[in-house]
């Protein structure tokens, strides 16, 4: 038998036609009734298969009904008056087991009707009885052509009346539906097929197996047709071949249609597939532009601007240089990369304006060459006359100005090791995305302007923290991370007479140069009172009533403590704000928080007053609510986490604050951040000892710099210290004085059981941890600095950056 297949899951026109002919051709010269039945089964049970081309079908039975004990129709064509019927299963492929059952003693006949064929084959005797093949009147009549067609469900459908002996086989050999077709073969014969499936078959499968059962029918009765009335060459009468010819052309015709519909199927799913990737490059455009328009950071901006015209353009790699002005006004160039890893790059110059380069960094217009190696511009300049030795391979080449006002703030460059890969069309996506980006770097740049700016007055509002002796202080100060206005929080450290020191935090409700201006006036107000000797809680009254009346209904907050280094005394009294926090020399947490007043502008209110220890290894934090509070975060989870920071282990004073607003805002904050820290140290011996020297950006400061970092830690009976300490300075001076290429300082300082160093210098750049490739030795230094260091970081400060790193001497 020809190996013919059909995707039972998906059967369509195309297969119904296939399957007819194929069919006929399989039983054509079978020299039984018999034999053709089982011929049928053993072609459906090997040519339906499911999705994985495994069988479809588990059992597959050819069932006919006729006169009884006749192995054909008699020479009329009809089968003898008030002779009975009978059911037999003329073909059977699969593992069924109750139709294993019924043949497994040779083929056998039913009578029908009856109960022990209803009983043993119930699906099909109730199908057949639909064909009317189960009534107990003779037909004598001519043969109609009457097919059927039934999808039956496991379970479901007929077989819920099923005897649950027969539904729990069904159900273990997997059978989710039965699909039953058949028809009349003669006056008083029919034939019924029954296919056990483990697919679950749409119901308008019948409608294609209602003509399957024509073509089964025609098959089957070329064979029961009675010899007397065959034609001499073996082929059935001129009706039956006209109607044979007649079947034969039309499935032919529908055989044909079938591939039509098939290709044109093809080629709407083509185009669908051309529409996905217009609605993907769309969406692609359009979450560029959202995400271009709403991007402030400048780092961020440009790497989203890159990876999205990078992957419109089907470029290889791309990359953005882009213009930036430094703090002194001086403009540098940077990039970022996109499709492959910086370090490739690493060791290139910066491009300069050649004949290639020089009509995107002038602005003059888009560049795009099939091939690059070959454009009459490429190869001119020295020392490399084209790409240097180890760059990626460039064929196709594409580079795109950015632009605005005329200014050239940067210019996109794409590249790939094919040649004429870049079109039209990528240019235009890409020249999109230039304009956006163009719009984008602009804000960004006004925002870093604006903020700046903003930082830049609030720091001048706010004071430098004096030293003070028995305490280390430390403060901090963060505008909101998407605000560019000045807020305001302030904080304020004021010495005074016998010992005593106020500690100030507040903030004023509100953004901008009215919120700047009356927290100038309340931190001036504050340290008038401060001098005048007054309580905490008469100072906050003092202040409510000068609120009240230089800002009417501007809400303020504040918390003023003194704290007294000779007698370990801290009076506090708090205005609406959040509650200091207490850590004790054992590290045990608490909020001071027992008495809370109003806030300050409500007019003359008196402000309850605590009282706490803070002896010598104890530690105090003063903050505004920016720390702990931030949308989708409450307030309380915020305070909590506070409390699980500070009862963990603690550090020098200055890397702490740094973790706390690394941890709890990490710049996703939505308001200003102001805190104050403080320490007391725990005897002399926690006093903090410094060395600092300043340093020109040359090579010679590393190997000076290790040597007063061996000195230093050898005259503090740090002996055992000093290579590492050495190790660690000679990578992070090195790395300033690589990078940064500004004047810097290192400051050596011993606080307690801690040696810190810092490395000031005034580059924007910060030390990452970048794994390089096999083979290549850069960015190996801050690896060695964090496998040795405790702990170390970065932090901003005006006009530059310090980079620390920290060990125990324990």
């Amino acid at each position: 038998m020809q190996d013919v297949r059909f995707d039972l899951s998906a059967f369509g026109l195309g297969e119904m036609a296939r399957c007819g002919a194929g069919l006929r051709e399989a039983v054509r010269g079978a020299p039984s009734p018999e034999t053709a039945a089982q011929t049928v089964a053993d072609f459906f049970h090997d040519s339906m298969v499911d999705a994985r081309s495994e069988h479809a079908c588990s059992a597959v039975g050819v069932f006919l009904v006729r006169s009884a004990g006749l192995p054909a129709a008699t020479a009329a064509g009809r089968p003898p008056a008030g002779r009975a019927r009978g059911l037999s299963l003329a073909g059977f492929r699969g593992t069924y087991a109750p139709w294993r059952a019924v043949t497994r003693t040779g083929p056998s006949t039913l009578p029908v009707p009856s109960a022990q064929a209803a009983r043993d084959v119930p699906l099909v005797y109730q199908f057949l009885e639909r064909l009317g093949a189960c009534t107990s009147a003779n037909t004598d009549g001519p043969a109609l052509p009457a097919v059927d067609a039934e999808v039956v469900y496991v379970p479901g459908g007929w077989t819920d009346g099923l005897e649950e002996e027969l539904l729990a086989d069904l159900v273990e050999h997997s059978v989710r539906s039965m699909l039953l077709f058949g028809g009349t073969l003669w006056p008083g014969e029919w034939f019924a097929v029954a296919l056990l499936s483990h697919l679950s078959l749409p119901v308008e499968a019948t409608d294609l197996f209602r003509a399957v059962a024509g073509s089964t029918g025609l098959a089957l009765r070329s064979v029961t047709r009675p010899i007397a009335e065959r034609s001499p060459a073996g082929r059935p009468p001129h009706g039956a071949d006209a109607a044979l010819d007649l079947l034969k052309t039309m499935e032919s015709v529908v055989a044909q249609c079938a591939a039509r519909l098939q290709s044109t199927v093809a080629e709407l799913l083509c185009a669908t597939e051309e529409l996905r990737e217009e609605a993907a490059i769309v969406e692609l455009l359009q979450e560029a532009g959202r995400t271009l328009a709403a991007e402030l950071d400048l780092d961020a901006l440009v790497q989203h601007a890159v990876d999205a015209a990078t992957r419109l353009s089907g470029a290889a790699f791309g990359a953005f240089f882009y213009n930036v002005l430094g703090q002194t006004g001086e403009s540098y160039l940077l990039y970022v990369i996109s499709g492959a890893d910086r370090s490739a790059f690493d060791g290139f110059p910066m491009p300069r304006n050649t004949q290639v380069f020089e009509p995107t960094f002038r602005g003059l217009g888009v560049v795009r060459s099939h091939d690059v190696t070959a454009d009459p511009r490429y190869g001119h300049n020295a020392p490399h006359h084209g790409m240097p030795k180890g760059h990626l391979p460039v064929r196709s080449y594409l580079a795109v100005p950015v632009t605005s006002r005329g200014t050239v703030l940067g210019g996109f460059f794409f590249g790939h090791p094919e040649p004429g890969v870049f079109t039209e069309r990528h240019e235009r996506l890409v020249t999109r995305v230039a304009a956006q980006t163009a719009v984008a770097l602009q804000n960004a740049q006004a925002y870093r302007r604006e903020r700046q700016a903003a930082m830049e007055l609030q720091r001048h509002l706010l004071p430098t923290l004096p030293p003070v002796a028995g305490i280390v202080s430390a403060s901090r100060y963060l505008p909101a991370a998407r605000d560019r206005d000045v807020g305001g929080d302030w904080v304020d450290l004021i010495p005074l007479p016998e010992g005593e020191v106020a500690l100030i935090v507040g903030d004023v409700m509100g953004k901008g140069v009215r919120a700047a201006a009356v927290m100038g006036q309340i931190r001036t107000a504050c340290r008038a009172y401060t001098q005048l000797g007054l309580a905490p809680s008469q100072v906050l009254q003092q202040l409510s009533v000068l609120v009240d009346d230089i800002a009417p209904g501007c809400i303020t907050t504040c918390v003023y403590a003194v704290l007294d280094t000779r007698r370990d005394r801290l009076r506090s009294a708090v205005a609406g704000h959040l509650p200091p926090v207490l850590r004790d020399p054992r590290g045990r947490v608490s909020f001071l928080d027992a008495q809370v007043g109003p806030p300050l502008g409500v007019g003359p209110r008196r402000y309850p007053q605590q009282e706490a220890a803070l002896p010598p290894g104890a530690r105090l934090l003063l903050y505004t609510d920016g720390l702990v509070e931030r949308r989708g975060r409450p307030i309380d989870d915020g305070l909590r986490q506070l409390r699980e920071l500070l009862s963990g282990p603690m550090g020098e004073i200055e890397a702490d604050c740094d973790l706390l607003l690394d941890t709890l805002a990490g710049g996703q904050h939505d308001d200003d951040i102001a805190l104050l820290y403080l320490q007391r140290p725990e005897d002399t011996a926690q006093r903090i000892t410094t060395v600092v020297r300043d340093y020109a950006p040359v090579s010679g400061a590393v190997p000076d710099a290790r040597l007063v970092v061996s000195q230093a830690l050898r005259e503090w009976g740090l002996t055992r210290l000093v290579n590492d300490m050495m190790l660690i300075a000679d990578e992070m001076v090195a790395n300033a004085v690589r990078h940064a290429k500004t004047p810097l300082r290192v400051e050596l300082r011993r606080a307690g059981e801690r040696i810190v160093l810092e490395v000031t210098d005034s580059s924007p750049e910060e030390p990452r941890l970048i794994i390089s490739p096999p083979g290549e030795f850069g960015h190996r230094g801050i690896f060695l600095v964090d496998a040795i260091a405790t702990r170390w970081g970065t932090r901003w400060i005006d006009g530059g950056k310090v980079v620390w790193a920290e060990i125990k001497t324990s």
